[in-house]
């Protein structure tokens, strides 16, 4: 009779990781193969501010968006785009309280953009906060563990610089204008002082339209921020 257990054990350390997508044994190590790694929407060519998608082969730096109304952050770190199957892996991670996927998401964003930040490496990352109420029937804020994973990854501190003190209805089917609405008055920033002159990099999993980030940003760089950045894990087109 075959001892199961024995095989499984045997098969696990020969595959620790399973590909979060395929289900195949993944030979590198995470939690992806490598066939479908290459098939993500890696993002191209895209606005060097708002990282919004460009035309394939666009040698523009800005959007027309970001040229005509820049925002109040100052670039985008941002390796994919919004589309199958990542966003399938972001609405598992977000609100399926699947953290492997959010923890492969991360490892990606730290392969892709680590060596982009060059010489202009924030002083604190700064999670997008959740109201209290979302939090609590959530168990979690997705961008604070995408903060702690890339703080541990590049020795930069985390800090809860800012708080949502208005319950905002979901911004998800809402177009930019409505997005801003619902964005007024929603954020406060806890301890003005720790974020005086410093370079900041706001952590999200999803920029949109922008509207949260730019909401945000504009608020912290009121309050003494000298840069904000946005990290996120895609963007939309």
């Amino acid at each position: 009779m075959v001892n199961r257990s024995r095989w499984r054990r045997a098969f696990d350390a020969l595959f620790p990781y399973a590909c979060l997508l395929c289900q195949l044994p993944s030979e590198n190590n995470k939690a992806i193969c490598d066939a479908c790694e290459v098939e993500l929407p890696w993002l191209g060519a895209h606005c060097q501010q708002c990282a919004l998608p460009l035309p394939p082969g666009s040698t523009a730096i800005h959007c027309g968006k970001c040229l005509q109304r820049p925002p109040a952050f100052a670039r985008c770190l941002c390796p994919l785009r919004y589309d199958f199957p990542v966003g399938g892996l972001i609405n598992q991670f977000k609100h399926h309280g699947q953290l492997a996927a959010g923890a492969l998401l991360g490892e990606l964003w730290l392969e892709a953009c680590r060596d982009r930040l060059e010489a202009a490496e924030p002083e604190l990352l700064v999670p997008v906060p959740l109201h209290w109420r979302r939090r609590w029937q959530r168990g979690y804020n997705q961008a604070e563990l995408l903060a702690e994973q890339w703080s541990a990854a590049l020795k930069i501190p985390m800090l809860r610089a800012a708080k949502r003190r208005q319950w905002t209805s979901a911004q998800q089917g809402l177009s930019a204008n409505q997005r801003r609405q619902n964005l007024r008055k929603a954020f406060a920033v806890l301890q003005p002082e720790s974020i005086a002159g410093k370079h900041l990099a706001l952590v999200d999993d999803v920029l949109t339209t922008g509207a949260t980030a730019h909401s945000l940003a504009a608020i912290l760089t009121r309050c003494g921020a000298r840069r904000v950045d946005i990290w996120c894990l895609a963007r939309t087109p």
